[in-house]
């Protein structure tokens, strides 16, 4: 676990601790009131015939010298600085001017310098990151025949220490199994079947802060975990590993999310179109991995007629209605990348794992109009997309070539036919706009509102019965509240209980919400809508502080939910209201 506060980096060195100070809330404005420039004003009469030397006694040469007529109207004027207190007027002319001398910040003075500070504050916009990685691995071994011993649990009774300091210190992995059965250490009786378990998880959690401008703030977050556990039959003469595990990390689907769909078309969908083109383009890929290979003579392929010879597909092609081939196309498809060149491991590794963010903005509150009108105005925006592999198990007559590609043996002919050793039914992509935009925000009269329009989808690939099902939601939320402090006063209620604020705090909720759920066909290119309604919510509660006790609460909730599938449910209206009393007998 791996923290980093970059803020407290920069205000080590002088300039970039300058720069956050300036553009920092508190100790920028009392830095601006600190700095103020000193200004000199006075009216001159210049004369026609000589310079004129004016005394101003600020104790600086850096100046910036104007000048105006009696009407207001700018009047170009030559200097000349003396020394730190006195000026020449270079100008000639019989007139009176309204002089004003200012004062020039060497600190802030002119446009480069302005860049260079603006510029350094976006380069230190990382603030702060975490990382944290975790690795756990066991290993359960049956038909152990060396007693434990007292010394980190060794025995010294054979040549060399059972079980070894490297599996009492968890130095050991799944090939501590073969060792151990070389060493005579395991009972290997085929009578009992409990697999030896070697389980390893891999997990990895990033997030990094962001601040590109005062008041935007991005948080970027990353994660991936990989869980595995292999069965192992090691006491067979030909031993057998089942995988099994589930898997998830977080992912971009970005170039499909947003998209509409209608039943005037047949709930036709442009990404399953071209999730149903990128099919044969990663099967092409799969099958030139195999091409100029070679049959195993291991397993159901052992002194069998294809063993040892070149792989041919006609005896057995790759499967487009397998696993191996849909989920590649169909994370191309939703995520806009190439079926050409989109992984085809269903386990990608850390450098696929995409960013999640949530942006919150409040810099929109300094604009003075606004100030005016609100105490808080807040911009808010979350992305959250999850690609996940629920749980899988592997096929037990796969037969490796190496790299991960095998063979598995078709139920119906007999033959080969190439595969991963993974058996994966299902895999799903979720994705979230939570909200896609959010504003959150006070007036200056305590009544605060949001506003909130969310959009999320689920996606899941369901190999085994070869149909992706589709779910969306669409949800727009308003929220208004307010608190009128001391209600006791409105009711005129003189008496004052110490210590207790009786307010009366009142919240209305309006909410909207479209969803629906597809299945979609792959064989067929067919769509069906299965279930989804429109859902039209108001809810109101008002609660009221008697005492340190009790609490009054009113509520009123009202849902309308009208079906989009009339086959499936019948439009519904549910009201709920009443009063609640709460009384806390916590001392």
């Amino acid at each position: 676990d791996t923290r980093f506060n970059f803020d407290q980096l920069y205000n080590k060195i002088p300039y970039l601790r300058d720069v956050n100070k300036r553009f920092s809330d508190s100790q920028g404005r009392n830095s601006q009131l600190k700095k103020m420039p000193k200004k000199f004003t006075r009216t001159y009469r210049l004369k026609s015939d000589t310079t004129l030397t004016v005394k101003h006694n600020m104790n600086v040469k850096n100046l910036k010298v104007t000048a105006q007529t009696a009407s207001g109207k700018p009047f170009p004027l030559k200097f000349k600085v003396k020394d730190n207190n006195n000026i020449e007027i270079l100008t000639k002319a019989d007139t009176s001017i309204n002089l004003t001398i200012t004062e020039i910040d060497k600190e802030h003075n002119g446009f480069w310098y302005d860049f260079a500070q603006y510029t350094t504050r976006a380069l230190m916009m990382v603030r702060s990151a975490n990382v944290r990685f975790r690795n756990v691995r066991s290993l359960s071994l049956p038909q152990f025949v060396p007693n434990v011993g007292d010394i980190f649990g060794q025995n010294t009774h054979y040549d060399v220490m059972a079980p070894g300091l490297d599996f009492a210190f968890g130095f050991t992995g799944e090939d501590y199994i073969k060792k151990a059965q070389d060493r005579g250490w395991l009972l290997n009786d085929q009578t009992q079947t409990s697999p030896a378990l070697y389980a390893r998880t891999q997990e990895m959690n990033a997030e990094v802060v962001l601040e590109p401008i005062k008041g935007l703030k991005i948080t970027l977050k990353g994660n991936r975990t990989d869980n595995r556990t292999n069965q192992i039959q090691f006491m067979y003469d030909d031993p057998m590993t089942i995988y099994s595990g589930h898997y998830t990390k977080t992912h971009i689907a970005l170039a499909t999310a947003l998209r509409g769909i209608s039943s005037d078309n047949g709930y036709q969908s442009a990404a399953f179109d071209k999730f149903l083109e990128n099919i044969p383009v990663v099967a092409s890929r799969i099958q030139n991995q195999y091409n100029g290979r070679n049959y195993p003579n291991a397993g159901f392929l052992a002194n069998s007629a294809y063993s040892g010879k070149a792989y041919d597909p006609e005896n057995g092609a790759v499967n487009q209605a397998g696993s191996d081939v849909l989920i590649p196309a169909f994370m191309a498809a939703y995520s806009g990348k190439d079926a050409k060149k989109v992984t085809l491991n269903p386990f990608p590794g850390l450098q696929d794992v995409l960013p999640n963010w949530t942006v919150t903005y409040d810099g929109l509150g300094k604009i003075a109009a606004i100030k005016r009108r609100f105490k808080s105005f807040t911009l808010s925006h979350s992305y959250q997309c999850t690609y996940q592999v629920g749980s899988f198990t592997s096929y037990s007559d796969w037969v490796t070539i190496g790299k991960g590609l095998g063979f598995t043996e078709d139920a119906l002919t007999g033959k080969p036919v190439p595969s991963s050793p993974y058996n994966i039914s299902s895999v799903s992509l979720t994705e979230r706009f939570a909200p896609l935009i959010g504003v959150n925000a006070t007036l200056t009269n305590d009544l605060n509102f949001n506003l909130q329009y969310n959009d999320s989808r689920q996606l899941t690939l369901n190999s085994s019965a070869g149909q992706l099902v589709e779910g969306m939601q669409r949800q727009f939320v308003i929220g208004i509240g307010y608190k009128i402090a001391n209600f006791n006063s409105v009711l005129k209620i003189k008496k004052k209980q110490q210590g207790v604020n009786n307010d009366l705090t009142l919240n209305l909720d309006f909410s909207y919400a479209n969803d629906y759920n597809i299945i979609r066909k792959i064989d067929v290119n067919s769509a069906q809508a299965t279930s989804g309604a429109r859902t039209l919510g108001v809810n109101f509660t008002a609660n009221y502080v008697v005492s340190k006790r009790i609490t009054l609460g009113a509520y009123f909730d009202h849902q309308v939910n009208t079906p989009l599938v009339s086959s499936s449910a019948y439009p519904t209206t549910n009201s709920n209201y009443g009063l609640s009393v709460n009384m806390s007998l916590a001392k």
